[in-house]
């Protein structure tokens, strides 16, 4: 991992990233999951982005203990408000906007292949790093934009030329692709979709999901496990109550 100088006189301090103590591994994420039957609440951190990443590390555990495909198969399938999807598929998609930083951009694995919008927005704000480092031509002054692409928003609205009175191709592939964005997009970004109607629904509208603030523990890249829990047994309730969970 980088490091930063403490107390350094020099005029310029190099950051030389730090192996881990021989035998440990720097921890980049945690997920933690409830699970109730044959549904489950996840709760994730650092690399781990949503259901989507713990699915993919699950089949990876479970690949590497070589058990039988029979007992390893499963998909997880994010739980959705019926009525905001039914509204969306009611009355269709007059624009999409999608809101992101470029940091997420640092994060895409070299050589995956595009899956789903998740990955082609992530590529897309790549795109837009590349652009504007190119801008900058001294090394330092491009290592000083690299640490601060949080700071910059990307913002993307898609609409159809003519708006309701566009070709019926042109709607119904911006109704398909509205539907497939509220329940891939990144947890990074945010969808605000404005259906034909007027009516505005944004990500977290239709998937179920709950953002929350967790302390670490001291001296520590570790949440507290005991916050975490009662996070979920929280949002749990809350998704009993409003009739969202199935058992």
């Amino acid at each position: 991992m980088g490091t930063f100088g403490a107390d350094v006189d020099a005029d310029h301090d190099d950051d030389l990233p730090e192996d881990p103590p021989q035998d440990r591994a720097f921890k980049l994420a945690d997920a933690f999951i409830l699970i109730d039957g044959q549904e489950l609440l996840v709760c994730t951190d650092g690399a781990m982005r949503g259901y989507a990443s713990v699915e993919k590390y699950l089949r990876g555990l479970f690949d590497r203990a070589n058990l039988d495909p029979g007992v390893s198969m499963f998909e997880l399938q994010p739980a959705s408000n019926q009525e905001k999807r039914q509204t969306l598929e009611r009355e269709g998609v007059k624009d999409i906007t999608i809101k992101g930083t470029m940091y997420a951009a640092t994060q895409e694995l070299d050589g995956q292949d595009p899956a789903g919008f998740t990955e082609y927005f992530r590529r897309f704000r790549k795109k837009c790093q590349d652009y504007l480092a190119e801008e900058i031509e001294d090394e330092q002054e491009r290592e000083v934009l690299a640490g601060h692409w949080g700071d910059i928003n990307v913002t993307t609205t898609i609409t159809p030329t003519g708006g309701t009175r566009a070709v019926p191709v042109v709607l119904t592939s911006l109704d398909e692709a509205g539907l497939d964005m509220v329940e891939e997009i990144p947890d990074d970004s945010e969808v605000v979709i404005t259906t034909r109607a007027g009516n505005t629904i944004r990500t977290g509208d239709v998937v179920l999901k709950k953002k929350v603030r967790l302390r670490r523990k001291e001296q520590q890249n570790d949440l507290d496990a005991f916050e975490v829990w009662e996070e979920l047994k929280i949002f749990h309730r809350e998704l009993r109550q409003r009739g969202a969970w199935q058992r």
